[in-house]
Formats: C-alpha cells, structure tokens, sequence
C-alpha cells in the first residue's frame, strides 16, 4: 500500500502554534537584549511565557535553534521594515524615515540585537551574517539614493547606514542599562531620534564643530615603566584593552582566556597572575570602560565653550575610542545577566553619566546652539545609540578623526538636505 499522507493541519491549530511560536521568539529576544545568549536558556523563556519547557521544544531543539531562530526574526522583520518603506518613501530620505519610524514603532515588541552573532553556530552565523549585511545594504542603498536625488545631504553611507543600525539597537537596549520603564521610554526615544534623523540636534543655522581631541590622551599614564606598580598597571591596561576590543567584536561569551592571551602573544597563565577569572576580567573591563566614558564627560563639559561643543565632544570622543584601541567595553546585550552588584553599579553610573549629558543639552538650549525639543532626558538617553555598535562593524583602525567628524556632523545636522 501506498504511505498515506498525513491529513493538513487545521488552520485554527496551526495558527495557535504559530502564535505560541512567535510570543516565544519575542520573550527570547528580550531575555537575549537584557541578559546575553549565554545567560538564557529555554528555560527562561518558558518560564517567562508560563508554560512548561516541554511546551516549547516542539518549537526549538536546543538553544542554539533558539538563538537561531530568534536572530533569524530580527533579520526577517527588519527586511520587511525596508520593503514596506522603499514602497512607501518617494525620496531616500523619506525612505530611511519610513524606515526607521516602522522599526522603532514603540507597540512593537523588541527584536533580538545582533551582538552576539560570534557566539552561534558556524552554519547558523553563517545565515545570520549575510542577512544582517543584506539589511545594511538596503539602508544604505536608501541614503546613497537620498545624497543623489536631493534629499539628504552629502555624506559617508556606509558610516550613516550603521549608525542608523546602531541607534535602533540601542533604542532597544538603553531600558535595561538606565533600569528604566522600556514601554515609556521606548516611545519618547524614538520620537526624538526621529527629529535627530530629519534635523539634527544643532539649531537651525550652527555648523559642527571641529573637535581636535584625541580619545588616546585620556588612557592612563602610569609613569616610570621600570617601576614594578607602574610596569604592572601598564601590563593590566593592556589586557583590559585588548580583552574589551574582543568582547565589543565578538561577545563577551564568544571570547575565551585563551583566545586573550594569545591576541597578546601571552599564556593564559601569565593572566591569571592579574585576573583569577574570566568574571573579573569582565567586571574589570566593565568598570574601565566607564572610567572612561566618565572621563570624556569630564573633558566635555570643561573644554566646550557652547553646550553644542560639550555634547559634540563627548560623541567624537566615544566614537574614536570605540573604533580604536583605547577600545572602552561598549554598552550591549546582556547587562541584566551580570553579577547583582556590578549590574546595580552599571546602572547607576550609566544613569549618572546620562544626568550630566542632560545638562549640556540644557545649556545648548540656553545658549542657542541646540534644538533638542521639549524631551532633553531622551536626548541624552539616545546619544550612546551613535557609538556604541561601532566595534561591530568597523575594523580598520585608521581614520579616527575622520569617522568622529561624520558622527558629529549627523549628531548636529541630521540627514535633510533642505
């Protein structure tokens, strides 16, 4: 006998596994954002859905299908958000608009953010590697169609086209680093990156100003390298570097001691006599990195003479360091699967940080030279979205100045032409 086809399924049942499906996907990818591939499991999800764990592997084999799969939507959805606004856009800039209003639609539950994409699978990052590259693409395909028709002024699109990725990322991520309410604030960060798109932050007329700062002067100096203290923090300083530009390229759980220790040309023992594991040298790396986002705070408000100056400063300064190899740890996935206290501190002084870029947005409104609108704790709350995913895409460590001055000019003048 012939083998019998099994019947179809019902439409109602299929649609209900669908449905279960896709709330897992979105509850992967905001555990995934919040806490890191590693720290969650199928588990988690189930247990943030409220079913059984067995439930869910009718959908999902292992977490590495849930990863994949979850990463796969993100792709997925941001094709459909250029699709739906290449038709809906008459110019490239309307296009990038339609865009990024579709993507930051703050009904919509969060998409994974690709950070982690080093931690999967050869043949899943594989996938997800050539998606995400199609998606940058296409918006960068926009922009170069904006500088030809008119629309948007002249600028790079490669650097316009992953700062674009870059702010909607964040827009996802900054909740869970400020311990803020994400519904609320989703909504207000993404009004405002909308008129920092079209606008730019600087009011009408400013130009950017020229930043002749060098993100390398705020790296500690140590003194006498033949002093035993002095040769040891240098020798820390170094790791800590290194260490923090791998964990930025390719994950915090995508990197191991070894693989540390041999970018330094080092033994993993030869670590272990700084650091008794890979925790500390996270935690370590976390705390450098904030010394120095603190620091460039600290030079910005004491070098620019308008509030425009202070808060273009502070944006140029992150931009180099984060695309060169002072390498500060960027703030990505995965803040909320840290240890408790390092999470709280992150939190506090992230928001701390955010407070005093607040202030110079209040005195570039005083002072004419920002046109912030009315919601200035957004405004700082978004700036992170400008640097931070720059180590994921940019490797060539050349042209620091030059790569600051065109995340300056977008900062300040937006993409508009007119």
């Amino acid at each position: 006998m012939p083998d019998r086809k099994p019947p179809p399924e019902r439409p109602l049942i299929a649609a209900k596994r669908a449905s279960k499906r896709e709330a897992a996907l979105d509850q992967a990818a905001r555990l995934f954002n919040e806490r890191g591939i590693a720290a969650t499991g199928i588990a988690d999800v189930a247990l943030a859905m409220q079913v059984t764990r067995a439930a869910l592997y009718y959908y999902f084999d292992e977490r590495d299908d849930l990863v994949f799969q979850t990463y796969e939507r993100s792709c997925q959805i941001t094709a459909a958000d250029l699709d739906a606004a290449d038709d809906d856009g008459k110019d490239g800039l309307a296009k990038t608009l339609a865009f990024a209003r579709r993507a930051l639609t703050p009904e919509r539950a969060p998409i994974a953010v690709l950070a982690e994409v080093e931690n999967m699978k050869p043949e899943h990052r594989q996938v997800i590697v050539a998606a995400a590259a199609r998606n940058v693409r296409a918006l960068k395909r926009f922009v170069e169609r904006g500088i030809d028709d008119g629309s948007i002024r002249h600028c790079n699109s490669e650097v316009i086209a992953q700062t674009l990725t870059g702010f909607v990322s964040w827009i996802q991520l900054s909740p869970a680093w400020l311990d803020s309410e994400e519904s609320e604030e989703r909504t207000r960060d993404a009004k405002y990156f909308m008129h920092l798109l079209g606008n730019g932050a600087g009011a009408p007329g400013v130009q950017a100003p020229h930043i002749d700062l060098d993100a390398q002067s705020l790296r500690p100096a140590y003194g006498n390298p033949f002093n035993r203290e002095a040769a040891a923090a240098m020798k820390i300083e170094t790791v800590l570097a290194k260490a923090s530009q791998l964990f930025n390229r390719r994950g915090i759980d995508g990197v191991s001691l070894d693989e540390v220790a041999g970018e330094l040309g080092a033994t993993k023992g030869a670590l272990y006599h700084y650091f008794p594991d890979k925790a500390d040298l996270v935690r370590r790396c976390y705390e450098r990195a904030f010394d120095f986002y603190e620091a460039v705070a600290d030079i910005a408000a004491k070098t620019g003479a308008t509030g425009l100056e202070q808060t273009a400063i502070g944006v140029h300064l992150n931009a180099q360091a984060l695309a060169g190899p002072v390498a500060p740890l960027a703030p990505l996935v995965g803040v909320r699967g840290l240890p408790d206290d390092l999470h709280a501190s992150l939190n506090r002084r992230a928001a701390q940080i955010s407070r005093r870029y607040e202030a110079m947005g209040r005195r570039g409104m005083r002072d004419k030279t920002l046109a912030l609108g009315e919601d200035i704790q957004a405004a700082a709350r978004a700036g992170a979205g400008l640097f931070a995913w720059i180590p994921k895409w940019r490797s060539a460590p050349g042209q620091l100045r030059d790569l600051g001055d065109e995340i300056v000019r977008f900062y300040v003048r937006g993409l508009s032409a007119a």
